[in-house]
């Protein structure tokens, strides 16, 4: 049994790209009020390395269109009913959502950049509850939800002349507004892409692979219509789910509208549908 959700998780990552191979003579200085940063910055900069300011401000906007398997599901009616309501199966839900982030990054070390992220999400999603052995009553099962979502994570990056490999880890945890529900999700990435000038334009091109250990608990409780009763009967619920395919293919562009402005689009198919857009001021 699983459910297909729509759902706006905050699964932030940072875009930009860090030991960039170049020649030497196109390096830049570090005019950032933060020159200390990164580490061993100036010595990346002498051999070559073309690397991004060091400090970022960035707002996202992301959807996500997955299945969930549904680990457990229990119904409790809070008034008397002339029968139980236990074993309840829920069907394949569609839903719709949305998650807007904001996120601070710092680069440490060429190679080693850290996040933390604060964002808003909000979303519903509807599915179609069963009682088995009473004739399959069927009842809908709706809910709407929204909360405020943080964590952060870390990138480690590489370069090659204009070859780049990259993984980012990052956790986030959404506190929604239904009782004690929430939403917990461990992101890991790797990426593996091209960076530099095309028709004018500086930018960075990548291809990768997108995992989502994503746990979703909704603790509530809502009133239902069930075939047979007069009216809306209140009923506390419990439904636990988890992502049905946690890996799928990534692809994006980025396009450095100069030093301080990052613009970002990026795209996930394959047993997971997702469209995330990005703009970053770095100083």
């Amino acid at each position: 049994m699983h459910i297909r959700s729509r759902s706006a998780l905050l699964l932030t990552l940072p875009f930009a790209i860090a030991v960039l191979a170049g020649d030497p003579a196109s390096t830049s200085p570090n005019d950032s009020p933060f020159s200390v940063l990164p580490i061993w910055g100036e010595q990346a900069r002498e051999k070559g390395y073309d690397l991004p300011l060091p400090v970022g401000v960035g707002v996202s906007f992301m959807n996500i269109w997955q299945d969930y398997d549904i680990k457990d599901v229990q119904f409790t009616p809070l008034v008397p009913l002339p029968f139980p309501i236990g074993g309840v199966e829920v069907s394949r839900a569609e839903g719709d959502g949305y998650s807007l982030d904001g996120r601070v990054d710092v680069w440490l070390f060429p190679f080693l950049n850290v996040y933390g992220v604060l964002g808003y999400t909000k979303g519903d999603s509807g599915a179609t509850a069963t009682i088995p052995g009473l004739g399959n009553l069927q009842f809908p099962f709706v809910l709407d939800y929204e909360g405020v979502t943080f964590g952060g994570g870390a990138t480690v990056a590489y370069a090659y002349k204009q070859l780049f490999a990259s993984v980012d880890y990052n956790y986030t945890l959404t506190d929604l507004d239904i009782a004690d529900s929430k939403i917990t999700a461990h992101v890991v990435t790797p990426r593996v892409g091209w960076h530099g000038d095309l028709g004018g334009l500086k930018g960075a091109a990548w291809i990768g692979t997108m995992y989502q250990g994503i746990a979703q608990e909704f603790r509530g409780q809502l009133s239902v219509s069930v075939p047979g009763l007069p009216g809306p009967i209140p009923v506390r619920y419990a439904v636990d789910q988890e992502a049905t395919d946690p890996w799928n293919l990534i692809f994006g562009i980025e396009w450095q509208i100069s030093p301080h402005w990052d613009f970002v689009v990026e795209g996930g198919v394959l047993g997971r549908e997702q469209v995330l857009t990005s703009l970053t001021f770095r100083f």
